[in-house]
């Protein structure tokens, strides 16, 4: 379902305001915590699936939960709107974590960001002519567009973590984006380095995974940027 029904034009800072408030950071339906119940949920599924997860302590799971839902939440962003208004929104979400006093989550994102960047050229073989082709015209579209950007005035951490995203939509829809943010969510939270989780554990968190990315695209594509 989407969280907004129909086509609208919204100022980007209202939009991220709306979802941040109302869906990441405080989900509250008839009454029902309803991240609280998805939290427990997905903990509970993972430890099903692999009783590695058994130990992890569930405030170090929601917290990391949290910080890769902003992630997410700004990958749909990308792929929906582009770099430019990406570099926007990445400005905004600093700045808003900053002034609720939620630095740490902004930190806590940047794992799984530079996951997400890998997944771009996650397989690509810098040997094979095509690939590094490839791979050295996506660094040079990083850097002019990193020069655009830092011209227009914006934060460099902020330009940096927005073009990460560049070029990840085919590792996307290829299930290869959500493989290396379950690996980064397994090493934050401390289970042991050369974890492997299973393939039952695989297909829980790619369900959870792209639920929330799925829901985050869909309403971003009802609604147009002022």
């Amino acid at each position: 379902m989407s969280f907004f029904s129909k086509k609208q034009e919204v100022n980007l800072e209202s939009v991220n305001r709306i979802f941040y408030e109302n869906v990441i950071l405080d989900c509250i339906v008839d009454g029902v915590d309803v991240n609280a119940l998805f939290f427990e949920t997905l903990k509970n599924a993972l430890i099903e699936a692999d009783r590695n997860f058994a130990n992890v302590d569930s405030q170090k799971f929601i917290d990391e939960i949290i910080a890769l839902q902003f992630e997410l939440f700004a990958l749909a962003w990308f792929h929906q709107f582009g770099e430019g208004s990406s570099v926007i929104q990445t400005t905004f979400t600093k700045n808003y974590l900053n002034n609720a006093g939620k630095d740490k989550i902004w930190s806590s994102m940047q794992p799984y960001e530079q996951a997400i960047a890998r997944s771009a050229t996650a397989g690509r073989n810098p040997d094979n002519s095509s690939d590094k082709m490839y791979m050295l015209q996506l660094d040079k579209k990083k850097v002019d567009l990193f020069g655009k950007f830092i011209e227009e005035g914006y934060n460099e951490e902020c330009i940096a973590r927005a073009l990460g995203l560049l070029s990840t939509d085919i590792a996307w829809s290829k299930g290869i984006t959500a493989g290396l943010l379950l690996f980064t969510l397994c090493d934050r939270l401390g289970l042991d380095p050369d974890f492997q989780p299973n393939d039952k554990a695989h297909s829980r968190w790619f369900i959870e995974i792209n639920d929330f990315y799925d829901k985050a695209k869909k309403s971003l594509s009802n609604i147009k940027i002022k």
